[in-house]
């Protein structure tokens, strides 16, 4: 059996047993076996980080005789790329994620560990997503043997090359991206945990445990969502520079996917921020951070279940039944549990607000309620991309046809919330500071700048959308609003956080808070820099082409031509034209004689490229033989003139392979004058060819002088439908970026300009985003990790004494 099937098998069994003994402890009370979960929770870690190691080392040596090495890269590939395949489709990925999960699970343990019975319950069900993972990985292996593939391939048959790795993800965003997004997933199955295990012990009539929990739920979230913001950042900086179209988003299925949980995440933290033990989101806070997972697994099958359509997809029925299944038992226990018992509780939080009708608006307007109607709009955004991505689903499941939803769609429906989100954010941090009346005042007067900026577009250039007869009356009114509306709202959220902050700050009486502050400042400012940065970079975006004859026969003119009243100018320079790979080793892609003899009469009629010594050299007047290696495998070729080969030396050839075709030979390959060669210059029909990659070397000007130089063109994969693939040659301007794209056909280029405003401006909100929440997780006073650390050695000490009997409270965090 393979090492990485017996390290999967192993640590299944691990798995399984520590969530048996889990379990069985958390239902009896009972601590018989408990010493042996940390050891089954390290070894299941050890066991999946090594079988993860495993399948790494499989493909750095290229070992084709993994079935899934074998589809997923290439000897061509750098060693960044070869690593990418580990987990560019579904059993790499599964496994990259379930030893993430391990490894959190571990940390969480021997973290905090699981004293009380409660404590017990949360880590059964971490533990037991691991196993259920792995459980996937035995149905579905990623170390399966080529054999799979070929099933009437002689034993030890390994293939010479690889079918390659996506072209599409051959760029480094993409290589970083998925791990970074299967972090925060991974750090979303804690919440998860403590969040069901809460709602599970409330209805077998135990206290619940989130208020003893809140710190850890607090930093597991956090720290989530920092990895889910960059994964989102990077997956789009990776369509800007690859896909060639100039824009960061697309509301493709899996943009929009990774969206979702990202959006519910952000509302699940204002709802955490603001819950109360046996008051204000009691129900809600833990529901919701239960839910969180469950998106992400939805985010996950919509990508390798194969039910939803993307470019991204790379389904597979197998896995992808698993993963709906996952989403089945997260959404129950994360989704539906806590509905219900919601509906079997009296809503106390309603009637709070129903007494607080009754003494009028004055009363409705408080930090708490103001943090509820935050939540809600982003509750709605979420539903927006929820329901977008769903509908064609639903539709085609329904009726049998396919329908696609279009991008308009989710801008429209989302501008007016984002909108609201961002006064909201202005009123709060306003309302803090100046109180009702003052604050009420600067609300009304922002809100009418809106209304006015949506009605005044000063050209055609400055609408949302164009609208069509027959559109519905929000696309109507939405798609005909100015892009001028947004000013106002980020300007007044930008205004109120930064008094806001300046007064905290003042106040705060030591460091750690005003970092946090900080911290919070730079969150909510990235956010309102990231909405105006978006719409302006797809309204105001500016292009023009123009064609430069004669390139790839060399009679260009180089002379400075202008592109179509864009405010360029372009100089061609040169093309080029490159084929990868450049002089491989002839046993990456040839067969040797004794591979031809080992997978026998399967090879009957194929067509083969052979490599080998010339041993000996038969000449006739219909043709010439050459032995390779002094075996019985010949080479071939028709005719009556003389090869250009000598004994001893080392060839290539490619050509139809006949077995048992004369008698003193075993195999031989038909070959042509045109398919044989040196090896170390083989012909270049014998040679596969992987990349094409042509080029058109470049300068780009503007009224000041130069801009940007280099080489944009295209990358063709031959052997993996022709698919192609931009390089796009970009200027990182402070204000404009310049995006140039050049494409080669019949020895014409076609080069287009591109201008891209506000794009620094979104990489800085960006950045602020990410530095923000982490300063936050690591400084904030009251959940920080720096307070955790200091605090943990007092929390054990207190959990040892208290223990969990007679209903004593979890240990605090």
């Amino acid at each position: 059996m393979n090492p990485g099937t017996v390290l999967l098998a192993l640590a299944f069994v691990a798995g399984l047993s520590g969530t048996a003994i889990l379990a069985r402890s958390y239902l009896r009370d009972d601590d018989a076996y408990l010493s042996l979960v940390p050891k089954l929770t390290a070894g299941t870690a050890v066991l999946l980080v090594a079988a993860l190691a495993q399948l790494t080392y499989q493909f750095v040596r290229l070992d084709y005789s993994n079935a899934y090495v074998w589809e997923n890269t290439a000897s061509y590939l750098s060693l960044l790329y070869r690593v990418t395949g580990v987990y560019a489709a579904n059993e790499g990925s599964v496994l990259l994620w379930a030893a993430i999960v391990a490894v959190v699970a571990l940390i969480a343990g021997l973290s905090r560990g699981f004293p009380t019975r409660r404590g017990k319950l949360i880590h059964a069900l971490t533990v037991g997503l691991v196993t259920y993972f792995t459980g996937m990985l035995l149905l579905q292996s990623p170390f399966a043997s080529v054999r799979t593939e070929f099933p009437n391939a002689p034993p030890g048959f390994v293939p010479t090359s690889g079918q390659g790795l996506n072209p599409l993800l051959v760029d480094p965003y993409m290589a970083i991206h998925p791990p970074v997004m299967f972090v925060s997933y991974a750090l979303l199955t804690m919440p998860f945990a403590i969040g069901a295990a809460h709602f599970i012990a409330l209805f077998r009539g135990d206290d619940g445990l989130f208020s003893a929990w809140i710190g850890s739920v607090t930093r597991w979230l956090r720290l989530g969502w920092l990895f889910l913001t960059a994964a989102v950042a990077l997956g789009g900086l990776w369509s800007y520079t690859v896909l060639g179209w100039g824009g960061i988003w697309a509301w493709d299925p899996v943009e929009t996917a990774i969206l979702i949980p990202w959006l519910f995440l952000t509302a699940t933290l204002h709802a955490v921020s603001n819950y109360r033990p046996g008051g204000r989101y009691r129900i809600l806070a833990p529901a919701m951070t239960a839910s969180v997972f469950a998106l992400a697994v939805y985010t996950t099958s919509v990508v390798r279940s194969g039910v939803f359509r993307s470019i991204h997809s790379f389904a597979d029925g197998g896995i992808g039944a698993a993963f709906l299944a996952l989403m089945a038992i997260t959404t129950v226990l994360g989704v539906l549990v806590p509905f219900t018992y919601w509906l079997l509780q009296n809503d106390d939080e309603a009637d709070e607000s129903a007494a607080a009708g009754e003494r009028g608006l004055a009363a409705w307007i408080t930090r708490s309620n103001l943090l509820h109607l935050a939540v809600l709009l982003f509750g709605l955004l979420t539903f927006v991309s929820l329901w977008g991505l769903s509908f064609p689903v639903l539709r085609s499941s329904m009726t049998g046809l396919e329908v696609s939803v279009e991008s308009r769609y989710y801008n429209l429906w989302s501008f007016p919330l984002v909108l609201g989100v961002l006064l909201l954010l202005g009123f709060y941090m306003d309302f803090e500071r100046d109180g009702r009346r003052r604050s009420l005042a600067t609300l009304g007067v922002f809100a009418l700048a809106t209304l006015l900026g949506a009605a005044y577009a000063p050209s055609e250039t400055w609408r949302l959308a164009s609208v069509r007869p027959g559109d519905a009356l929000v696309y109507q009114v939405v798609g005909n609003a100015s892009a001028l509306s947004v000013l106002p709202p980020v300007a007044y959220a930008i205004f109120g956080i930064i008094k806001r902050t300046g007064g905290r700050i003042a106040a705060a009486a030591d460091r750690d808070t005003k970092l946090k502050e900080s911290g919070i400042t730079l969150i909510h400012v990235g956010a309102a820099l990231l909405v105006l940065s978006l719409p302006f970079m797809y309204l105001f975006a500016g292009q023009a082409s123009v064609m430069a004859t004669g390139v790839a026969s060399g009679a260009v003119d180089t002379s400075q031509r202008d592109v179509g009243g864009s405010g360029y100018d372009v100089r061609v320079l040169g093309y080029e034209q490159n084929e990868f790979p450049k002089d491989p080793r002839p046993g990456s892609y040839a067969l040797s004689p004794s591979q031809v003899l080992t997978r026998g009469q399967s090879l009957d009629t194929s067509v083969q490229a052979v490599h080998g010594t010339v041993t000996a050299i038969r000449e006739g007047s219909q043709a010439t033989v050459l032995q390779l290696d002094g075996s019985q495998v010949w080479v071939g070729v028709p005719g009556d003139e003389r090869v250009d080969v000598d004994t001893g030396d080392e060839i290539v050839a490619r050509g139809q392979v006949r077995w048992e075709f004369v008698p003193t030979a075993d195999a031989i390959v038909l070959a042509g004058p045109q398919t044989i060669g040196p090896a170390d210059s083989p012909p270049e029909s014998v040679v596969p060819t992987r990349v094409i990659a042509n080029g058109v070397s470049l300068a780009v000007y503007d009224d000041e002088g130069l801009v940007v130089s280099g080489v944009a063109g295209q990358r063709e994969y031959p052997q993996q439908g022709g698919l192609q693939v931009r390089d796009v040659l970009i200027d990182r301007g402070p204000l404009v970026d310049t995006y140039v794209i050049a494409g080669v056909s019949d020895g014409t280029a076609s080069i287009t300009v591109k201008r891209v405003p506000f794009a620094t401006l979104m990489r800085v909100s960006i950045v602020a985003l990410l530095v923000g929440m982490l300063l936050v997780f690591i400084f904030d006073p009251q959940h920080g990790v720096r307070t955790s650390m200091s605090a943990r050695s007092t929390d054990r000490e207190s959990a040892g004494a208290s223990g969990d009997a007679g209903g004593v409270a979890e240990v605090s965090d």
